[in-house]
């Protein structure tokens, strides 16, 4: 009975274990696990992260500075050695000092202090603040523009996976009816109703549909490979998609939405680095001004011929040190002339974005409207081909149709609905192309 038990108890944790692992992902599944996880976005972050503690960094710069120091040194003293003779010549009051200088061998110097400093003025710090706060809203911007990256690839590359799941169907469902074709066809052989060459050509055909399949199954496990990086997903968890949903697509009249450049990360992106290389011309002309700053040191310090820490002298000392830029040899007025050049370039990176911008939505509203019509055309065309596979399956089951004509009505099905399927994906994909060029692709996750 208590094997029973454990038995039970271990077949439920296995049932429990193997639902977790073949979790089924929906779109917005894949797009919260993208954000949270992708390693792009958490690199992003990270720069954002830096780019916070460099700005804290250049305001303390401007700050009261304060720094302490100890200081010891032992400076050796030569033996002096001095003659009778000369001992004699000298007055009787120098003679004992000197007497009393040969017993020192070294002095002693030891010092301790604090160094206080505070910045009254400097335009350089003033456009280094503001340059830092740019850099920040600039690596903001980028998390953005990382972001909705990341959205988009994951959307384009799940409607391909799914798009290449209803063709593997579409390959299965032909191959199942050709096999048991190929099943009667052999019996009519074996009845001498058909030839040899028919029952080898539809051996043939089921060959290649086999490799096709083989081929689209290989090609599906590679891009479910590249989704989970995208997506952020463990190597060693299994990715399971609906792949019903392709039957449950609705398409009507698409939705075009306004075009604002403004709201654009890639608009966005660039504006930020212009205003930069702004903030950059105007720190290399900060650099003609002046600074200045309040120090003061605080020391004590004992000197002796002995090493000791009960006898220190008082030195403190305040006061303003300005530095005052006079010729540089034309250094500061060539860097300038650099950012300023730098500033030209980022405007006419600028314009020439907004123009791009600009058509990629006019391309992205044509190809909707294109594909959003092909998709009407093919629709009906897979319908009309589901009509006539029916009718020449009709007529062959009473003898009154070819293999021939049977093989090429089942070839022209297979070819409609791919095709039907191959613009279901550039009709999703178009969407997806129309919300990026408009800067909405994070209503995907609603």
């Amino acid at each position: 009975m208590k094997q029973l038990a454990i038995l039970l108890l271990l077949g439920l944790f296995l049932a429990s274990t193997e639902g977790k692992s073949q979790e089924v992902y929906s779109l917005n599944d894949l797009l919260q696990q993208a954000v949270e996880n992708s390693h792009r976005i958490k690199k992003a972050q990270l720069q954002q992260t830096e780019s916070t503690y460099k700005t804290k960094e250049v305001i303390a710069n401007g700050l009261p500075q304060i720094e302490g120091s100890l200081n010891y040194s032992r400076m050796g003293i030569p033996e002096i050695s001095i003659s009778q003779e000369m001992l004699e010549m000298l007055p009787e009051e120098i003679a004992p000092l000197l007497s009393g200088l040969a017993g020192i061998n070294a002095l002693h110097t030891t010092s301790a202090g604090v160094t206080v400093s505070q910045l009254l003025f400097s335009q350089s710090y003033l456009t280094g603040i503001k340059q830092a706060q740019k850099a920040e809203e600039l690596y903001q911007t980028l998390l953005q523009k990382t972001e909705e990256d990341i959205i988009h690839d994951v959307a384009a590359s799940y409607y391909q996976v799914l798009m290449n799941y209803s063709n593997l169907k579409v390959l299965s469902d032909n191959i199942l009816n050709l096999e048991k074709l190929y099943g009667i066809l052999k019996l009519h052989y074996e009845n001498d109703f058909v030839k040899q060459t028919d029952v080898s050509r539809l051996k043939v055909t089921l060959t290649n549909l086999r490799t096709q399949r083989e081929t689209l199954e290989n090609g599906i496990r590679i891009q479910k490979r590249i989704l989970k990086i995208i997506s952020g997903i463990p190597d060693d968890k299994e990715l399971q998609l609906d792949t019903t949903l392709v039957n449950r697509m609705e398409f009507g009249q698409p939705e075009l939405t306004g075009f604002a450049l403004e709201i654009l990360p890639e608009y966005q992106l660039l504006k930020k680095q212009n205003e930069l290389a702004g903030l950059q011309v105007r720190s290399g002309k900060a650099a003609y001004y002046p600074s200045l700053v309040a120090f003061g040191q605080f020391n004590y310090s004992s000197y002796g011929t002995e090493m000791k820490f009960n006898d220190f002298n008082n030195m403190n000392t305040i006061g303003l040190k300005a530095v005052i830029p006079i010729f540089s040899s034309g250094m500061r007025k060539n860097q300038v002339r650099q950012a300023q050049l730098k500033m030209q370039q980022n405007q006419e990176e600028v314009e020439l974005t907004q123009k791009y911008l600009e058509t990629g939505y006019q391309n992205a509203v044509n190809s909707l409207l294109s594909s959003w019509s092909n998709l009407q055309d093919q629709q009906e065309n897979k319908e009309l081909a589901n009509q006539v596979y029916g009718q020449v399956k009709l007529q062959f089951d009473e003898g009154m149709a070819s293999l021939t004509d049977l093989l090429n009505v089942e070839s022209s099905l297979l070819e409609a609905e791919n095709l039907y399927n191959q613009q279901l994906l550039k009709y999703k994909l178009a969407e997806i192309e129309l919300l990026k060029a408009t800067g909405k692709l994070k209503t995907l996750m609603n």
